[in-house]
């Protein structure tokens, strides 16, 4: 039997009497790696949230790696999750100061800078980050300097550093353009295949859904309309409910496509 590694619980969370999440179900096992889709403000992003502490549950209860949130030190639970958002962006002007090379070594002590003192098998793990993500030729260079698709595999990489049980990745590739994106999800799918790291990757776009990812789980106003296999919840009558628009999917080379087909007119 495959081991519960993330568990949700009929978790509810109203933040000024709007509700958020809704009765949130939600099993990740050892082994799978998931996608989280859904509209903007469907909720997805706060129910992974809730995984590091930076929301509380009104209702419900969740475990990680088997512990249960409020009755365990969760900075402990924190240390083992890898993490890429624009949250990060908040750090900017300090990894604008930083080489792509220091802000991967950064990522074995979770922090933005170099605080701690590194070993020399560090910045060769570091380098082979680099190599793995196809950012060699950028090592030397500031994060300023790097295009936004560099910058977001460089975050990948330096998430990856400290070899993390969990990996959200919060749709990161919002605002690259489709050579951007492309790169970076090569990348990702060929770490994911290497790795025992479990995914959990933030999107709307299903075509963002890379071949690594085994399940699927469709979020629609705060509730989990469905979750499971991929292939059994990418399905037109799920997502056309999820979307509240009719829509029709495409399979090719293992990912999924989506396809509107009809227009929607205001009623």
């Amino acid at each position: 039997m495959m081991m519960e590694i993330i568990s949700y619980n009929h978790v509810h969370f109203v933040r000024e009497n709007r509700v958020i999440l809704d009765d949130m179900n939600w099993t990740v096992k050892k082994g799978e790696h998931w996608a989280v889709l859904g509209l903007n403000g469907s909720g997805k992003s706060t129910m992974l949230n809730m995984m590091g502490g930076y929301e509380f549950p009104t209702r419900g209860t969740i475990h990680v790696f088997g512990h249960q949130y409020g009755k365990y030190n969760w900075e402990y639970i924190k240390k083992r999750l890898g993490f890429v958002g624009n949250t990060l962006n908040r750090f900017l002007s300090t990894l604008n100061q930083e080489s792509a090379h220091e802000i991967i070594v950064s990522g074995k002590f979770n922090s933005i800078g170099i605080y701690e003192e590194t070993t020399e098998e560090d910045w060769e793990k570091a380098k082979h980050l680099l190599k793995e993500f196809r950012l060699s030729y950028l090592a030397g260079h500031p994060y300023r300097y790097l295009s936004q698709g560099e910058q977001r595999r460089v975050l990948i990489a330096r998430a990856f550093m400290a070899q993390p049980d969990i990996m959200i990745l919060d749709e990161p590739c919002s605002g690259l353009d489709v050579r951007a994106r492309e790169q970076l999800l090569e990348a990702l799918q060929r770490k994911a295949v290497k790795t025992d790291t479990a995914l959990l990757y933030v999107t709307h776009h299903i075509e963002e859904i890379i071949p690594a990812i085994t399940h699927v789980a469709v979020i629609s106003e705060g509730k989990m309309i469905a979750a499971g296999l991929k292939k059994e919840v990418l399905t037109n009558k799920v997502l056309s409910n999820a979307f509240a628009l009719p829509v029709e999917i495409e399979w090719r080379d293992e990912r999924s496509w989506l396809q509107v087909v009809k227009k929607v007119h205001d009623s």
